[in-house]
């Protein structure tokens, strides 16, 4: 593979982000890695580079716009596993590649990672059959602007998707992970959804659930994840007729779903302060209450990959397992503690 090409990740500090440089370390070890972080230390900068040696650490942050889009000028594939609605950076990253797409260069690669809940059927929290199981092939201009209108990831899901059709034309791919699980191997150690679900609990005294928590969503472990981003980016290199654009979001789910009240009685078994408080009503994003029906035919069919490490879990790594680990680091993560000695628990 040539060493001319060069990659830009914005989210490498993040829960995905460790997990995706040692992808890339191991499937793309000649394309060097630009990486944007906040707050650099000499041991954040050292961790970072333990996971990826090819590795190069820029000072910022998402709201950094012109250092985004001065980056993305210069690099032949950005990879955004960062916050997936912040419309400033997604719209400094196409501005960038649009700059970069005028060239005589190939046209650069823009893959984002958003989430299973852009596809997702909100329900209160009550389990709801689907009338369609998505695949990530059926996304139109008119499906984007009435089906998910209001959705928080919507608008930056529709500017990629833009910028694919205009010219100069940027190539642009968008995963749609599931409940990501596993213990990351980087800075962030610990699953969004699982941090947000600690911290409402370090509130409330009790972890709950968005009515009586019934609602499913698809698993996938972190090391899933990451090996579906690059074998979106491998697709992308080899010229493989891979889908772009309109035609270019890509599910990453396996093949085992849960719901979020299993959720909440593994936070509670794991530490039993959490004293469960089903049919909670506490304010969460659409994940938490919302159905999210979906497989991942595209990358098994047509990108060789797999969710060995979801369905053919090591010991001690299958979602059940994991999970209660995950607690414990989380818990040490968050500062729950003082919360609890003025909570009301039950």
């Amino acid at each position: 593979m040539s060493t001319s090409k060069s990659i830009f990740l914005l989210g490498a500090t993040g829960y995905v982000g460790g997990q995706v440089l040692l992808s890339l370390a191991a499937e793309f070890p000649s394309l060097p890695v630009r990486a944007l972080a906040r707050n650099l230390s000499p041991s954040k900068v050292t961790h970072l580079k333990s996971l990826h040696p090819n590795l190069e650490v820029i000072q910022g942050s998402l709201d950094d716009i012109s250092v985004i889009e001065a980056e993305a000028e210069k690099t032949d594939v950005v990879i955004n596993v960062a916050a997936a609605e912040h419309m400033g950076s997604v719209n400094a990253t196409l501005r960038g590649l649009k700059v970069r797409a005028t060239s005589s260069l190939p046209a650069p690669i823009y893959i984002h990672m958003a989430g299973t809940s852009l596809i997702s059927y909100t329900s209160s929290g009550e389990f709801i059959a689907p009338k369609h199981i998505w695949t990530g092939t059926e996304f139109t201009d008119t499906l984007m602007s009435t089906e998910f209108d209001g959705h928080l990831f919507k608008d930056p899901c529709e500017a990629i998707v833009q910028a694919n059709k205009t010219s100069p034309s940027v190539r642009t791919m968008i995963l749609l992970p599931g409940f990501i699980y596993g213990i990351g191997p980087g800075i962030q150690k610990v699953t969004l959804p699982l941090r947000l679900y600690l911290s409402l609990a370090s509130q409330a005294g009790h972890v709950g659930t968005i009515g009586p928590g019934r609602n499913v969503v698809g698993c996938i472990h972190i090391k899933d994840v990451a090996n579906a981003v690059s074998a979106v980016l491998d697709g992308a290199l080899k010229g493989k007729s891979i889908g772009e654009g309109s035609n270019g979001f890509y599910p990453v789910v396996s093949k085992y779903m849960t719901s979020m009240l299993s959720v909440c009685e593994i936070i509670g078994d794991a530490n039993p302060i959490f004293s469960p408080n089903y049919g909670a009503t506490r304010s969460l994003v659409d994940v938490m209450s919302s159905n999210q029906f979906c497989r991942s035919d595209r990358l098994i069919k047509e990108l060789g990959w797999s969710a060995k490490h979801s369905e053919l879990a090591e010991p001690g790594e299958s979602f059940y397992e994991s999970l209660p680990k995950e607690i414990e680091l989380g818990l040490k993560e968050l500062p729950l503690r003082e919360a609890f000695k003025n909570a009301n628990v039950r």
